[in-house]
């Protein structure tokens, strides 16, 4: 994300949202995650330190959705990118999935976003995102696992592109032993930004391919990908490159993180970022037959 203060105004009009809404934002998020860890263990689903989704911790994810009856939140705490010297930005990314169907997840995801500039910071909601990721293939020997995922991205904040936008994404997943490649394409249809607004969850086009290794009697896998994408504001087209893992704690909680810079494209992109998060899966006996 590329965060511009150009004619921006650190006021309640021109971040959309209040201190007093930020604060009662940040309460119940915290609440959110307090009751989570508070639930009982879950009755069938457990954590799966294999299924990537994008942004935990690289950008790239894999075709597998959501156990059917599964629920899932997500806190990354933070995710942290640096443009460059005294520019700077901090995003609060929680998610929350549903295994809805069988093959069939449904998502909800915002982003809360601090930024700093040239000496200012402010505060604000981005994006809110809402998904359907279908898987119509599973894997075989000779195929890979092939998914598909709309998503509809809608302004809540003053950080956000200012406009509703669909997106729709093509994800290819195989696996090679303890080896796995994942392939991401996506394009998303809706009004040009306003140069500087804009957030991770709303890009113009994405693309991106990862290597995931795993180390199965450790619970972890190691990952990196190469990824590009044209922010919905029209400026260049950025590409990055990631390292991260994911190791699974307990039956129900997995740890991620990673590191990534987007200067393979000489003056575009970020210098540095890291990303550091936890997902609680968890359900309820209720939803299962007899």
């Amino acid at each position: 994300m590329r965060i511009f203060f150009v004619n921006y105004r650190h006021d309640s009009a021109s971040l959309g949202l209040s201190r007093s809404r930020i604060s009662r934002l940040v309460a119940l998020l915290l609440t959110a995650l307090a009751s989570t860890i508070a639930l009982p263990p879950p009755a069938s689903a457990q954590a799966d330190y294999r299924n990537l989704d994008a942004g935990r911790p690289i950008a790239v994810e894999d075709a597998q959705p959501l156990e059917f009856r599964a629920l899932e939140f997500q806190f990354g705490i933070p995710r942290f990118s640096r443009e460059r010297r005294g520019h700077w930005l901090y995003a609060f990314d929680p998610e929350f999935k549903w295994g809805i169907f069988k093959d069939t997840q449904f998502g909800i995801s915002s982003e809360f976003v601090v930024a700093h500039s040239a000496g200012r910071t402010v505060s604000s909601l981005a994006d809110t995102q809402f998904h359907v990721l279908y898987n119509f293939n599973e894997e075989t020997p000779r195929f890979p696992a092939i998914a598909i995922r709309p998503e509809l991205t809608v302004p809540t904040g003053g950080f956000s592109s200012g406009d509703a936008h669909g997106s729709l994404k093509l994800i290819a997943s195989k696996t090679f032993g303890h080896n796995r490649i994942h392939f991401n394409g996506s394009w998303t249809a809706g009004p040009t930004a306003t140069p500087g607004r804009g957030g991770e969850l709303v890009t113009r086009y994405f693309y991106g391919l990862a290597y995931e290794r795993t180390l199965p009697l450790k619970f972890l896998v190691l990952l990196a990908d190469v990824n590009a994408h044209r922010p919905i504001d029209n400026s260049p087209t950025e590409v990055a490159f990631e390292l991260g893992t994911r190791v699974q704690l307990t039956p129900g909680w997995v740890l991620d993180a990673g590191i990534s810079t987007g200067r393979l494209r000489p003056s575009v992109g970020h210098d540095f970022g890291f990303v550091f998060g936890l997902s609680r899966s968890f359900s309820f006996r209720g939803l299962f037959p007899r």
